[in-house]
């Protein structure tokens, strides 16, 4: 094979390729790929670096035998890890990968338009998607914190904007002292909201998410509770649900506790009562189907949770306690209370009665509307009374609402303390049936108005006393409870009270003017802790109130409260107990 030459015989090298100078588009990917290949060794370095300082920390920690030892160890590496902010660290290293592939997508994009640019538009379209749904979730967070989609670069970008708004109003604020330095807004609202958005920015996003769920998202506890009773598929699970609502609605001082279950009661989807009752009536007769042990955890527990929602709504005039709960409730109620088993009876008893003595209160405010609005409201009066005789088991007159409002209230806390022996209460005397029987006793005698009762519904009250039923309970109940009877059998007829002077004894006799004898208490001994009470140095006052229909004044105050705003229900509005006046806290100090 012949070389070709130059006709001059001289040879000519070929040109060199690495002198030619590069274009921009290759400098430019060329920088794109250096920075991505930096920062994933960077990343690659870091994680291995953390899981050998993470290694150390373990082992270092758990070298020395002593436990005292080995705890003062770990605290002080342990405050080494949050001092040097190791979380920041780890919570960088995602970042800088992040940030890597970025830039080797950019570099591989600028790369494909050096040489076919039908190419390099496809990856670009391609880039441009996944990059605008990479921007779309790391801003998320910020449009609303529940959102779960958020990248590492979500929390950076939180705190940076929270940040510029403190910076703001930091602003604002210096500006305002000088144009409008006594202005309402200067000196008192700006200050709160600088002193929000500083607790939000240090909190982090944690506290504002707890900031969120307090102020626009109220109803949280609504939702997430009804959902759980609409997906529970078994009785036993249901059982366990009802259980926890005595302890779910003392858990907070606040009323969202009340205000949860008073929505879970109205919300059509839900039906909490009915659900409950539904539970309870498996509970009903010998052929339940259940063991002995199972069927008596279930009644308590069913009756118990009614009995906690009634009492924490007792000073409710628009409780609709049988909408809400219905005749299946009801008619269980009724049936257990006259249980084999004492403890389900008492229960049952307790919840009945109280369940009674709220139908009667709305009785009141209905009977007062049977002229005025129309049939309606005389079917509803005389459902009421029926609900009524069937929980107490009192024969009231169910077609003359007038005479159960008037009598009824009396004759409930006689059937009660009368039917139910306190040999039997004691029988099972733990602090939560203590507490039950003494706030059942408690508000049935609340606000009784014993002298406009007719002449038979006083003396069946006074057989009581006649009786020497009260010696027992008088031992039994709590000073306060013993008082709100007393109160009740004060305002009696003279020959009646006259009668229970000759025929009982001395402690049935002496009620000082309303006031029980002096008595040694051997009730439960220790409040029931899911109750808050003042001391006696307390200064506040707070105003009473006492239930439509009874007393103008009432043993028990009762504050008014409404439900969140834009939550309220128009069925439903929320009242909790007020904390007792001073003289009245000194009163039971005293005793």
């Amino acid at each position: 094979m012949q070389l070709a030459h130059p006709p001059n015989g001289m040879y000519t090298p070929p040109p060199n390729v690495l002198l030619a100078r590069p274009n921009r588009l290759e400098i430019a990917t060329n920088v794109l790929w250096t920075i991505s290949l930096a920062l994933s060794l960077t990343c690659t370095l870091s994680a291995i670096l953390v899981q050998d300082w993470m290694q150390e920390y373990l082992r270092h920690s758990q070298c020395h035998n002593t436990p005292s030892t080995r705890a003062r160890i770990r605290a002080y590496l342990f405050n080494g890890l949050r001092g040097y902010r190791l979380d920041q660290v780890i919570s960088a290293i995602p970042v800088l990968l992040h940030l890597a592939i970025l830039f080797f997508g950019a570099g591989l994009t600028t790369y494909f338009f050096a040489f076919n640019k039908i190419v390099a538009y496809a990856a670009l379209v391609a880039y441009s998607i996944a990059g605008t749904s990479y921007l779309l979730i790391t801003i998320s967070p910020l449009i609303s914190l529940s959102s779960p989609f958020k990248t590492p670069i979500s929390n950076v970008l939180w705190r940076t904007v929270q940040l510029i708004r403190l910076s703001a109003l930091d602003v604002t604020q210096r500006v305002m002292s000088f144009i409008l330095p006594d202005s309402t807004f200067y000196r008192f609202r700006l200050p709160k909201i600088i002193g929000a958005r500083r607790e939000r920015y240090h909190g982090g996003i944690v506290r504002a998410i707890e900031h969120d769920l307090e102020t626009t998202h109220s109803n949280m506890d609504t939702n997430s509770l009804g959902w759980a009773i609409s997906s529970v598929q078994s009785d036993s699970a249901l059982e366990s649900y009802i259980a926890a609502i005595p302890r779910f609605l003392d858990t907070e001082r606040h009323l969202y506790p009340q205000y949860t279950i008073g929505s879970l009661l109205e919300d059509r989807g839900v039906r909490l009562g009915w659900s409950i009752g539904r539970l309870l009536q498996t509970c009903v007769g010998t052929t339940s189907g259940l063991e002995p042990h199972a069927r008596t955890c279930r009644a308590i527990a069913c009756a118990r949770a009614v009995w906690y929602i009634t009492e924490k709504f007792a000073g409710l005039n628009s409780l609709y306690w049988d909408t809400l709960f219905g005749a299946e409730t009801a008619d269980a109620l009724s049936t257990l209370a006259h249980d084999s088993v004492p403890s389900v009876a008492l229960f049952a008893r307790c919840t009945a009665f109280l369940a009674a003595r709220s139908c009667l209160r709305e009785l009141a405010d209905v009977s007062t509307w049977t002229q005025t609005k129309g049939p309606h409201w005389a079917n509803r009066a005389r459902d009421l009374a029926g609900y009524i005789v069937k929980l107490s088991g009192i024969p009231l007159p169910v077609e003359d609402p007038e005479t159960a409002t008037r009598d009824g209230p009396l004759l409930i806390l006689s059937s009660f303390l009368s039917g139910l022996p306190y040999n039997m209460a004691m029988s099972g005397a733990d602090r939560d049936v203590s507490f039950m029987v003494n706030m059942t006793a408690k508000h049935l005698a609340d606000g009784i108005r014993a002298g406009e009762a007719s002449p038979d519904a006083q003396k069946q009250f006074s057989e009581i006393f006649v009786l020497d039923i009260w010696s027992g309970w008088n031992t039994y109940l709590d000073p306060a409870t013993s008082r709100a009877v007393c109160n009740a059998a004060a305002s009696l007829h003279q020959d009646l009270i006259t009668g229970i002077s000759e025929d009982g004894d001395e402690a049935n006799a002496n009620f000082n003017a309303g006031f029980p004898a002096p008595q040694e208490h051997t009730g439960y001994s220790i409040i029931s802790p899911r109750r808050c009470f003042v001391p006696a140095w307390c200064p506040y006052e707070w105003p009473k109130r006492a239930f439509s229909g009874d007393a103008t004044t009432s043993s028990t105050a009762f504050e008014p409260c409404h439900s969140p705003p834009n939550e309220s229900s128009p069925g439903t509005a929320v009242e909790v107990s007020a904390l007792p006046t001073k003289g009245h806290v000194d009163s039971d100090a005293d005793e």
